[in-house]
Formats: structure tokens, C-alpha cells, sequence
């Protein structure tokens, strides 16, 4: 029998459960038996001593006539005898419920508290005894005892129940791993482990230890591989998918102004029609190519901060001041068209990061806001509480083109005009430089506008090229 138990989890666990649960039992009904009696006593001789102390002071106020029910409340409450004697040692009162209920108490004698005062009434000194019966402190006590048999009951039953329920629960799985361990340990294979018990804990140790630990380092190696080789692949084609995308959109911007210059020089190399005046068309053509420059410019700025090798050159900036210098390049372009400026930055908010950039990100918005507002528009430019908001009035984006319009070369006029609008790559820019730099940003519609917000106060992870 003592090797089947320990040889046995299952019983071994079952057996030191079933042990704890009872002793565990055993301890709290003794403590309750021992504090609980003690307790109520200490409870009952405080009540009584306030009680007793309530009518000294109404005797002595009242008289004992005019206080006899208040006596016959204090026996009745405290089971207790109450006499009064005068100087001379008569009675001139007593009550005593104590001995009313002394043939409902048990032979044995119960606990008692006696208290004695004295009071005067009338120029007279009286002595006021009382003798309190804790009886409900023994009649506790002696239901503790005979639920004694029934508690003992229950201790066991619930001990019993307990440790078969935690025993199976603990054990179970481990006995059928050990089943399946057993099954495994007839491969060919060089499992080795040294273990001193001989219960299902130890033949799990001894056949699946060493080979669970190697398999399941090299399953999960391979599972991280595979999952980083995933996620490299899609990032791979998503990049593709971006350079493709890119030089597309390049080759689209620079063929139109490429065609354009080609027809005016041509035009003007052979004097045809209206290419005969050169100096104007010359002028024209100066003017296209510093638009294509602008559009390399900006491609070259976009190219440089998607490079891996890029970092940025962070130093404390004081974003108000920047605002303002930016607002004031574009009065001149906003005053042309009528249009109102409304200024509400903080003073003196400072932020760690690359001033140039952000400079430019704040200039291409601001810039945006009044290249693409109608006459007599306004625009809000706010910094409050470490939030850039930027609106413009009079004009709303379809919400097919909020959703790509920080997309490279994107922009929302569909005729593409150089005249309403750049290359699309400002706010492609914008956006680079705010993700370099953490800054959560977004481009919504309003009820008067479109609005431009960037939060400085909740800076997501920066780019892993900027660490």
C-alpha cells in the first residue's frame, strides 16, 4: 500500500489535501471556540458598565421613585440583580430578573460582573449594587460544543470532496502526459535526464524534459524566423510597391513640363507662329524649368529621409516662434486674395527636435491653407496645450481624397494644373517629417474648412532609421 501511494501522484496529492483541509478546519472552530466566548464576555461587560453608568446617572437625577423603570429596563436588558440600600444598610429598592431566569440556566455556574456606586438624593447617600449574569456567554459556549459532532461532519466531508476535486484537477494531467510520454520514449531517440522519483512527475521529467525543451526552442526559433521572414517579405513588396509607385509618379510630373519646354524651344528655334516673340517664351520657359528644379528639390528631400542612413539633427526649438515666421510668408500671398489670418499660439512652447524640417512641414501646411482657400477665406492657426491646429475656411476635400492626401504626387484637383496647386509632394514631405519625429497628425474636414492637426504631447514610436 505505501508504495502504490508513492508511487501514485493521484494519491499522494489526495492524501496531503485531505490532511491540510482538516487541520486547516480543525484550527479555526478551536480559535472560534476559544476567541469567540472571550469576545462576546469582553462585549457584554462593556454594554452592562455603560448601561450601569446611564443609571447611577438617572438615579441620582431622577430619585429612585421616579427611576424604578428604569431599574426593572436595566435587570431586564443586563439579566442582572439590582438592590439600593440607604446609610443605614436597608433595602429601599432591589429587582433581580437573575433569579427570574436562574431555572433556565444550566447546574453549572455562569460568568458575572458586578458593579457598585454610590448617588445622593435628597441629602441622603445611597449604595447601588448590581450583579450582572453573562449567561449568553456560557449558553455559547455550550452550542459551540454540541455543534461540535456536526461541524466534524461537515470538516471531513468537505475535506473529502476538496482533495478528490484538487487532487484529480492537479493530477490528471500529468497522468496522461505520462501516457504519452511513454509512447514517445519507444523512438530512437537520445533523450537523456537523471531523476530520483519514481511517480508520473518523474517519468515525464526522464522522457520528455530534454526533447520539450530542444523541441520547442527550435519550433519556436522557427516559428520567429518564419513570421520576421513574412513580415520582411510583405515590408519588401510593400516598399516595391512604393518605389514603383514613386518614379511613376516622377516620370508622370517631369514628362509634362519636359513636353512643354521641348514645344517652346522648338517653336522658337523654328519662329513659329507666336514662338517668334523668344523674350517672352524665353521667360516662360525659365519659368518651367525652376518649377522642374522645385520638383527635384522635393523629390531629392523625400528620397534622402525614406533612406535608411537618415537621422535627424535634434535640438530644443521654440515651435511659437516658428509659427509665426512661417505665418509671415504667406501674408503677402493671403493679403493678394483677400484673405484673413487668425493667429492664437502660446508663447514660449518649446519642443526637442530638427528645426529645419519642422519648419518646412509647417511652412507646406500653412502654405497649403492659402494656396488652396477661395478669396476672403480665413485662416485659424492655433497652438494651445501642445496641439497645432490649422484651418482654413470656404472649402471641403472629397473623403476619398483625405484618405490619400498625404500620398506622394496626390492631389486633389484631378486636372493636375500647375496653377492650382504643386507637385503634390508638400504634405508627402510634411508627413515624412512628423513620423521621423513621433508627432500624431491627421487632416480632417470641419464645419467651415478642412483642418490640419499634429499633437506634440503624445509621441508614438519614432521611426526605427531615426534611433
Amino acid at each position: 500500500m505505501r508504495k502504490k501511494i508513492s508511487e501514485s501522484i493521484w494519491a499522494k496529492t489526495f492524501i496531503s489535501i485531505l490532511a491540510l483541509l482538516v487541520v486547516c478546519c480543525i484550527i479555526i472552530y478551536g480559535m472560534v471556540m476559544i476567541f469567540l466566548p472571550k469576545n462576546y464576555q469582553t462585549e457584554l461587560e462593556s454594554q452592562a458598565t455603560s448601561d450601569f453608568q446611564d443609571l447611577a446617572e438617572i438615579l441620582e437625577r431622577n430619585g429612585i421613585e421616579d427611576s424604578s423603570d428604569h431599574l426593572i429596563e436595566f435587570s431586564m436588558k443586563n439579566n442582572a440583580s439590582v438592590e439600593i440600600k440607604d446609610e443605614n444598610g436597608n433595602d429601599a429598592f432591589s429587582v433581580n430578573f437573575a433569579e427570574i431566569n436562574n431555572d433556565k440556566l444550566p447546574s453549572a455556574a455562569s460568568p458575572s460582573v458586578t458593579f457598585s456606586t454610590a448617588f445622593v438624593q435628597n441629602g441622603q447617600t445611597y449604595q447601588l449594587f448590581a450583579i450582572v449574569s453573562l449567561v449568553a456567554v456560557k449558553q455559547s459556549y455550550e452550542i459551540l460544543i454540541k455543534l461540535v459532532p456536526f461541524i466534524a461532519a461537515v470538516i471531513l466531508l468537505i475535506s473529502v470532496l476538496g482533495a478528490f476535486i484538487c487532487s484529480r484537477y492537479f493530477s490528471k494531467p500529468l497522468v496522461n502526459i505520462c501516457g504519452v510520454a511513454r509512447r514517445l520514449t519507444k523512438l530512437d531517440m537520445t533523450w537523456k535526464c537523471d531523476v530520483s522519483r519514481k511517480d508520473e512527475i518523474g517519468v515525464l521529467a526522464s522522457s520528455l524534459n530534454e526533447m520539450s525543451a530542444r523541441l520547442s526552442n527550435a519550433l519556436d526559433s522557427l516559428q520567429r524566423a518564419n513570421e520576421q521572414l513574412q513580415l520582411d517579405i510583405e515590408k519588401e513588396r510593400e516598399q516595391e510597391k512604393q518605389r514603383i509607385d514613386f518614379f511613376t509618379s516622377v516620370s508622370h510630373e517631369l514628362k509634362t513640363p519636359i513636353a512643354i519646354l521641348k514645344g517652346e524651344l522648338e517653336g522658337m528655334i523654328y519662329q513659329v507662329g507666336e514662338y517668334k516673340d523668344r523674350e517672352a517664351y524665353l521667360r516662360h520657359c525659365v519659368k518651367t524649368v525652376n518649377d522642374m528644379e522645385n520638383i527635384v528639390k522635393e523629390i531629392l528631400s523625400a528620397a534622402r529621409m525614406g533612406g535608411n542612413d537618415f537621422q535627424l539633427v535634434r535640438s530644443d526649438l521654440n515651435i511659437s516662434q516658428m509659427l509665426q515666421k512661417c505665418c509671415q510668408r504667406v501674408k503677402g500671398r493671403m493679403e493678394d486674395k483677400q484673405m484673413v489670418l487668425h493667429l492664437n499660439i502660446q508663447p514660449d512652447f518649446h519642443y526637442e527636435g530638427d528645426g529645419r524640417l519642422l519648419e518646412k512641414a509647417f511652412s507646406n501646411v500653412i502654405g497649403n491653407a492659402a494656396a488652396y482657400s477661395p478669396k476672403k477665406a480665413a485662416v485659424f492657426v492655433t497652438l494651445q496645450n501642445k496641439v497645432l491646429c490649422v484651418e482654413n475656411t470656404g472649402v471641403h476635400i472629397d473623403r476619398e481624397d483625405l484618405k490619400r492626401i498625404f500620398t506622394p504626387f496626390y492631389r486633389a484637383d484631378k486636372s493636375r494644373s500647375r496653377n492650382s496647386g504643386g507637385s503634390g509632394l508638400g504634405l508627402y514631405i510634411t508627413k515624412m517629417i512628423l513620423d521621423h519625429h513621433g508627432i500624431p497628425h491627421k487632416m480632417e474636414n470641419t464645419e467651415n474648412g478642412v483642418q490640419f492637426t499634429a499633437n506634440f504631447s503624445k509621441p508614438e514610436q519614432e521611426d526605427k532609421q531615426t534611433k
